[in-house]
């Protein structure tokens, strides 16, 4: 998980979210069903092109990259659930962009007193740390185990690619130590920074590996 920053709100929203919210509350109220068309009038292509931008089209969780290889989720920070928050249904600072695990995971869990890291308005790093592979909350800092168990940071599918993933790193790192010629060491630093930037998966990992083997 790394700190992300809203963009301005998408134009499908500011025209509709109001109409929309009246409308959604309104079947609430009335203890009807709300048809799809409405509930997940939040779903578009301008809004997911916007979360895209934000989160470098990665989980704004677990930092996996969605849409080459699954079908990205929006989330809903705090639940639009009807017993929940509905009203915040179509907020843009309450959406953000989610694998189907994360977003599964989390589903409707929401405690005002204890909630879950939110990388929109809290900076990850003062929360967890990484060791490895493995993503762990500070301890005594019982919001980032919330999220680090409810959500499951450390579930055996991301521990093995994001395993690899710190493997490939390591190996630039370990060439970049035991190069002595300074024109390759300069292109390797270049080619690990490319590698931990905030675009690439697990990039919170991948720069506490770098920041911990490289001398």
């Amino acid at each position: 998980m790394i700190k992300l920053i809203k963009k301005p709100e998408p134009q499908v929203l500011s025209t509709n979210k109001s109409n929309w919210t009246t409308l959604l509350l309104g079947h609430i109220s009335r203890g009807e069903k709300v048809p799809s068309v409405l509930s997940n009038a939040y779903n578009t292509t301008e809004v997911k092109d916007s979360l895209r931008l934000e989160s470098h089209s990665k989980c704004m969780y677990c930092e996996s990259k969605v849409g080459h290889i699954t079908y990205e989720h929006i989330e809903h920070i705090k639940p639009k659930a009807k017993t929940k928050f509905p009203q915040l249904a179509y907020e843009y600072d309450n959406l953000g962009l989610s694998c189907p695990k994360c977003n599964m995971n989390k589903s409707d869990t929401y405690d005002i007193n204890n909630t879950f890291i939110n990388p929109y308005i809290d900076n990850p790093i003062t929360h967890f740390v990484s060791y490895g592979a493995f993503i762990w909350a500070k301890s005594g800092d019982n919001r980032a185990k919330l999220s680090e168990l409810e959500i499951d940071l450390n579930r055996a599918e991301l521990l093995e690619i994001r395993g690899e993933r710190m493997k490939t790193i390591r190996g630039l790192v370990d060439t970049y130590n035991n190069t002595p010629n300074g024109i390759l060491k300069n292109a390797l630093k270049k080619e690990i920074d490319l590698e931990i930037a905030e675009n690439k998966p697990y990039s919170f990992s991948a720069k506490k590996l770098v920041l911990d083997l490289m001398i």
